[in-house]
Formats: C-alpha cells, structure tokens, sequence
C-alpha cells in the first residue's frame, strides 16, 4: 500500500514539475493577482489564510489548462491574466480609496450608476497622473513578471524542479487534506469543494456576486420590478385619505453635508437664502436627521418606499413606494429630474419616474449626455408645469444633481464666492472645500427659487439630501463611500420644511407637530411614513410610531458602520 502511494505520488509529482516548467509563471501570476484577497476580511491572519486556500484553488484550472494544446492553452492563459489584473487593479484602486472591496454593495451601485456620472467619478479619482502613473507602472511590471518567470522555470534543473514540485504540493494540499479525505462523500464535496476553495479567488467572488445581483433583480430587471410594483397597487391598501394640501413639493438634494450649510451653524454664509426665511419662521429645521445610505441608489431605494435600511436591500420593490400611494389618492404627480434615466443596467430614478403621471429628464432618455448641467436648469421647467397643472391636489418631486462632485462645474461663475478654507492643511484640500462651499451656496440659490414659485399659494415644500458628503475632513479624501470607510458627514444631512403663509394659517396644527418635532432622531428610511402622516393618509404598511411629528413617535437605534449614530 505504502509503495503504491509512493509510486502515485511519484507520478504527481513529476507532472506538477512538467507544469512549473511550462505554465509555473501562469499559476504564479494568478496567485500574486489574488492577493487583494488577504485585504477582504478585518482581520489580516484570516486574509492571509484565504490567500493560501485561494492559491490551491487556482493551482487547479492551471493544471487543466496545462493539458491543452499549446495555442490554445496561451489564449486562455492571456484571457485569464488579464481579468484577473482587472479586477486585481479594480479591488486595489476600491481598498485604497473606499476600504471596500468589490462586493455587492459596490456592484449595485456601479450598475446602477448612469454613464455620466461614472463619467464624473472617474475624472474625479482616477484620471490623475498618481493613479494613471501606477496603471502604466503596473502594466509594465505584470509584462515583465510574467516573461521573467517563464523564462525562470524553463531554466531551471529537474532537480530543482523535483524539490519545487515537492514542496508546492505539500504546501498546497495541507490545508485541504478534509475535503480530500472526504472525497467518497460525493453529496457534500463539491459544495465543500466551491466554498473551501473557490471562495478565496477573486474571480469566483466578483462572478458569484453578479449572479447574486441578477438573480434577485435590485435593479436591471425592469420587467419584474414593474410586475412586482404593480401588485403593491393591490395589495398595499388606502385605509384612510384626509389628504387636502394643493400643493407638495419634494425636493431631493445630492450629497450636501449639512454641517457645510450656514443654517446648520457653519462659519462660512453658504446658505444666505434659507437662513433669512428660517429666521422669518417659514423654514422648520430638523437638526437630527440623518441618512439611510452613503450613496443615492441605497438611499432612494429606501426614502420612497417602505423599504427599511436593516431588511435586505434588494427587496424594494416588493414594498409599496409613494408615488403609487399618492395617485392612489387623487395627486397628479410629476418627477423633474437633473439626473440620468439611463444606467448600466437600469436605476432608480427611471423605475421611479415611470410610477408618476409626467416626467422630465433634463438628459435624454434615448441617449447619453455629454456633460451634466447645472440645477437652474430645472427652473423653467418647473415654471412650464406649474403653469400647466389643473389638478386640485398636486405632488413635485424635484431631483438635483445638488452638491456631487465635480464641485467646480456644480454652479456658474457668479457664484464662486469662496476661495480658500483656512482650517484646512494642504492647497487642494482649500480649493476642493471652497468648490464645494461654492456648490453649497448655489444650491441654497436653486431651493430659494423653487420657493418662491409657490409663496402665493397654498403649498409645503420638503428638503432633504439623498446622503452627504466627505470633503477633507482630516484626511486626504472627498467624496462618499459605503459604511465601512464612511464618516457622519455622508449621512449628517439637511431636512427642511418650507410653509407658505397660506399653508401656515390653513394648518396650525400641522405647524405645532413639525415645531414639536425638529430636534427628535431621524433617518430618512422611515420618511415616507411621515409624508403621509403630513398628508393626512393612511395605508396598510403606515406605521406612526415611525412619522416623527406623530405624538406616538418612537425613537429608534440608528446604527452606522456597526455602531450606534449619535449626533
């Protein structure tokens, strides 16, 4: 028994020699590509023992590989390589700037992104000569690597071959020894097989990730999103409807950070506009609101829908959403958008915009734009609606593109007002703060004007950001990520009410809750139950323990990156 274990181990052994000697550069290659994986976990002797499990993982296709005809085995090999540098490039280039690697928070957020913006952030972050340098740099290096290693096997003695082979076997095979002992156990060894090993190759991880993201359809497929958006119409129901307000607007920002707004106290007049009409008692600030999500899609996935930040995020559409509510109950609801309908694979402002009775993209719906355009461009086309509306009970939603990045090409000329930040070390940390201050004030200007389109009538206008934003605070970096490299000012957002004098004499008693209610905890996952609380509508998934200027408003946990929010 023992011989025949020798004589087999013998023959291995001398066909893994014959590998290293042909394809070894192959196998290294990949193995040196998968070592982002070591970063994945928190802790880096867990990642280190995933590099190991990947590394016998990828030994395998090398091996299968190997028995291919030599073209054919090149081509494939060439393929490999270069998706894995791909992804090895685009898991480096996420761990360094977000702490994040590719998962699928960040796929969803990718395909759901419109091109423009994908556009903007990749003039923001990567088009750069530090990172376009290390690109080349790295290009370089994996060319040379992998002829400095081909040449380096072939040139090798059998002998030292002999012990390479040895030592990768024994090496590769330990930590699998249970799979392998098991292998009569065929029920359970290919599952065991896929999550021991496979699971610790990037490749594996990004295409098992995609799978997931198809498979249950956040986003992309529109068929079944609709189907499942339409079936809320039956199920979610219209218990009451005291609904009377004429007109309601919604204004949802872009990544405004409140604590750069001087109406939430900074130093800098940023918010001239909206300071004047709060200290005139028509604007209700909250003062501790803050946002479900780090980035749009998360966040309007959650804002509008009765979808909560702690259920699964990819089961909004099975919840019942406000704009279906609210033509439900007689408003004539129109979306305006400074935002894209188009994605890489679907978004939310399209699958939104189609539950109202009109639309208005400023980008085509059939085509790409070629550069995202200021917000006052939203102003004349709200002047054209208002003008058109004859409906008794009317609903805005009016999407900025607010305060994202690109800072500088956020406002026109007449506002860049700010030049430097003081309080902030480096030359481009100042500019980047005073583009984004500019940003801020012009922002202040866009709500303002949307203001005053409605001072004469009987209206209420909301405003909140979708998430905010980072913008050197301490560190070198700008912008928002996930939780996991986030900080409070991605989700420390602005939540105003505006009244008319009409709606403020009409109303009293609206008056009192919102007064009662500006400095309660909030975050914006459960708003829609205070919009139809506000409304005066009640349906079967409306809970008023989650309206914050319900008298039985309950405070609730807020939980950000694994610990408890506090302002």
């Amino acid at each position: 028994m023992l011989a025949t274990m020798k004589k087999f181990f013998r023959r291995i052994n001398s066909q893994v020699m014959n590998l290293i000697k042909e394809d070894g550069f192959f196998f290294v290659v990949l193995t040196i590509l998968n070592a982002p994986i070591i970063f994945f976990p928190k802790d880096f002797q867990t990642g280190a023992i995933r590099f190991w499990f990947g590394a016998g993982a990828l030994f395998l296709p090398a091996a299968v590989i190997h028995l291919l005809p030599l073209k054919i085995r090149r081509l494939i090999q060439t393929t490999l390589i270069i998706l894995f540098a791909l992804l090895f490039i685009t898991n480096v280039f996420l761990l360094w700037k977000f702490s994040v690697p590719l998962n699928l928070d960040t796929l969803q957020i990718l395909l759901g992104t419109n091109p423009l913006t994908a556009a903007t952030f990749l003039q923001e972050y990567v088009v750069n000569f530090k990172v376009l340098g290390s690109l080349a740099a790295f290009i370089f290096l994996l060319a040379a690597l992998s002829l400095g290693l081909k040449k380096f096997f072939a040139t090798r003695s059998e002998e030292r071959l002999k012990r390479l082979s040895t030592k990768l076997l024994i090496i590769l095979l330990l930590p699998f020894l249970p799979v392998l002992i098991n292998l009569s156990d065929t029920e359970n060894f290919l599952p065991t097989f896929t999550d021991n090993w496979f699971s610790n190759t990037i490749p594996w991880l990004a295409a098992k990730d995609t799978y997931e993201l198809v498979r249950t359809a956040p986003i992309g497929s529109e068929e079944k999103i609709f189907a499942e958006m339409d079936k809320q119409l039956e199920t979610e129901k219209i218990l009451a409807d005291d609904s009377n307000i004429p007109f309601v607007i919604f204004i949802l920002g872009e990544a405004t950070d409140r604590n750069h707004m001087q109406l939430y106290g900074y130093r800098l007049p940023t918010t001239p506009r909206l300071t004047a009409r709060h200290e005139r008692g028509e604007i209700f600030r909250f003062t501790d609101t803050i946002a479900c999500a780090n980035n749009t899609a998360p966040a309007m996935a959650r804002i509008f829908t009765f979808a909560e930040k702690d259920e699964p995020q990819n089961d909004w559409y099975l919840k019942a959403n406000i704009f279906d509510l609210l033509r439900r109950t007689n408003y004539h609801t129109v979306r305006l958008s400074n935002q894209s309908p188009l994605g890489l694979w679907g978004n939310f402002d399209k699958y939104f915009s189609a539950r109202c009775d009109e639309k208005f993209f400023i980008e085509s719906e059939d085509k790409l734009a070629r550069q995202r355009q200021i917000d006052g461009v939203l102003l004349p086309v709200l002047d054209e609606s208002l003008a058109a509306s004859t409906a008794e009970k009317n609903f805005w939603l009016i999407h900025l593109y607010g305060t994202h990045g690109i800072y500088r090409e956020r406002y026109p000329a007449e506002f860049e007002k700010f030049s430097a930040d003081e309080d902030k070390p480096e030359k481009f940390w100042r500019q980047g703060t005073a583009q984004y201050d500019n940003a801020v004030l012009y922002n202040d200007f866009i709500v303002d004007e949307t203001i005053k389109r409605f001072e004469n009538k009987n209206a209420v206008l909301i405003y909140i950001s979708d998430h905010g934003e980072e913008v050197y605070e301490g560190r070198n970096f700008f912008g928002h990520s996930l939780e996991e490299r986030g900080n409070v000012h991605m989700i420390e957002i602005p939540a105003l009410v505006w009244a008319s004098k009409s709606f403020r004499e009409r109303y009293p008693e609206k008056i009192s809750e919102l007064t009662a209610a500006l400095d309660r905890p909030y975050r914006t996952d459960y708003l829609i139950h205070t919009l139809l609380d506000f409304m005066d509508i009640r349906t079967t998934s409306f809970d008023e323990s989650k309206s914050i200027i319900n008298k039985n408003f309950e405070e609730r946990p807020r939980i950000y990156n694994g610990v408890p929010y506090t302002k």
